[in-house]
């Protein structure tokens, strides 16, 4: 069974995600760990904070079954933390052995210690565990046919991160897109990175589409994400990497603001 893991502020952004991730696993046997932290552990109303958190994650429980219909393959677990918002849903993750952690991109903005929208990077930061999926703005829930996945291939791609992107394309049977931006320079070790990622995928690939540098990194991958009809992007998180580079330094409010698909982060350490 499935262990899904799904922070949640009570905002419609956080709930378009655990929506999401119903739909997505519809067909999958999965508990659905729908943790809310409510307050800090030095919180002086922290009873009431979580009472009132238990009876939100009551009320959203219902309005997920109502929305997408009793489903006898999917259970519900409910936890209300009072805690560090990151480091607590981390532990989390951890200590339950989360296979996934599902996120909207965008939470209250009233609330200042909602990880969220600009402030994912540090959840992305602190869950090593499990894969991470951003589910973009109140997007609704489409098919996905098209997982594009894109690296420098400084380092090898794990078997740990080739299952995982093979399991999310084997759920709709969708097709990996494999994308890589032309660089002056590539080293050999990069080319049998790449070599090797495409020989594992190569049953469940398209064609690598190989795009010159437009204006940055993020522009370039945003246009290939557009014009290729993308149903999901998929990369993997190297902490002093390409990825830091893409994400790291504000440009992660960029890509909550215009990316349209959800974006599936692979962890480079696994724990």
């Amino acid at each position: 069974m499935l262990q899904v893991l799904v922070p949640t502020d009570f905002s419609n952004n956080s709930y378009n995600a655990l929506y999401y991730a119903a739909r997505l696993f519809e067909g999958k046997e999965c508990r659905f760990h729908i943790v809310n932290v409510c307050s800090k552990e030095n919180n002086p109303d922290m009873e009431k904070a979580k009472l009132e958190s238990a009876q939100g994650l009551d009320a959203l429980v219902h309005r997920l079954v109502r929305d997408v219909g009793e489903n006898n393959k999917h259970t519900f677990y409910k936890e209300s933390l009072c805690s560090d918002m990151a480091k607590g849903i981390a532990e989390y993750a951890k200590e339950n052995n989360m296979d996934l952690t599902v996120i909207g991109n965008k939470g209250k903005e009233e609330i200042k210690h909602i990880l969220f929208g600009n402030n994912a990077m540090q959840l992305v930061r602190e869950i090593t565990c499990c894969p991470i999926l951003i589910v973009p703005l109140e997007i609704d829930f489409k098919k996905v046919d098209k997982i594009a996945f894109t690296s420098n291939f400084a380092n090898p791609i794990t078997k740990e991160n080739i299952r995982a992107l093979r399991f999310f394309n084997g759920l709709m049977d969708s097709v990996i897109v494999p994308m890589s931006i032309e660089e002056e320079k590539v080293v050999e070790p990069a080319k049998r990175n790449k070599l090797d990622f495409l020989t594992a995928i190569s049953q469940d690939a398209a064609k690598e589409v190989k795009l010159p540098l437009l204006e940055g990194k993020v522009n370039t991958i945003l246009e290939f994400v557009d014009l290729w009809n993308i149903d999901m992007l998929c990369m993997i998180y190297y902490p002093h990497h390409f990825f830091l580079e893409f994400i790291g330094k504000g440009i992660i409010k960029e890509l909550n603001t215009k990316l349209k698909v959800p974006f599936l982060i692979l962890s480079s350490t696994p724990n």
